[in-house]
């Protein structure tokens, strides 16, 4: 893939306990119809879990007791993946918002969105956005509804560079808390 390829979006519609987006894969500012050797998935990535620490030893005791209580010994990764339908170069996926409003939710935190595949045995990441609609500063004029799930505000929204990102805020820790 080369320069100016991206995830292209189309739309994005939060409601109903899900983030729906609809898209294009672009190369060169037009849809990319070439094959790829495995489907597309997308690939959410935490800004924030990858930088978090390592747990001290206090920490793991805790969650080890947190475990026997709850059963669930897995903690939230820094990537979450969900699949991709294709049409040639057009694209959607779904995101449950019950999976970002995760048990271990961080008081704030932020996922970004890339389209993952191969092609000709090399890795393509897409990063996904809307560059293409003249409407350059998305993230102070596009506002999109927050959902509500387990105690965890959800809200997609542009970044500076016109990128989707996802922005989630434990309730007890979201007021006054911004993208």
């Amino acid at each position: 893939m080369g320069e100016g390829s991206h995830a292209e979006i189309g739309q994005v519609w939060p409601r109903d306990g899900h983030i729906r987006i609809l898209g294009t894969v672009v190369t060169g500012g037009t849809p990319d119809e070439t094959p790829v050797d495995e489907p597309w998935t997308l690939r959410l990535t935490s800004r924030e879990r990858r930088k978090a620490p390592a747990p001290t030893v206090a920490d793991r005791i805790v969650n080890r007791l947190k475990r026997s209580v709850t059963r669930s010994a897995e903690r939230t990764p820094s990537r979450l993946f969900f699949p991709v339908v294709t049409d040639g170069p057009h694209f959607e996926a779904v995101v449950p918002v019950r999976d970002l409003a995760v048990r271990d939710a961080l008081p704030r935190e932020h996922w970004d969105l890339h389209l993952v595949s191969a092609r000709g045995g090399k890795k393509l990441v897409l990063r996904v956005g809307r560059h293409h609609d003249d409407l350059p500063g998305k993230k102070q004029i596009v506002k999109f509804p927050e959902q509500t799930e387990a105690g965890v505000d959800v809200l997609p929204y542009y970044t500076d560079g016109d990128h989707l990102s996802v922005r989630c805020a434990r309730r007890d820790s979201a007021k006054g808390a911004s993208a």
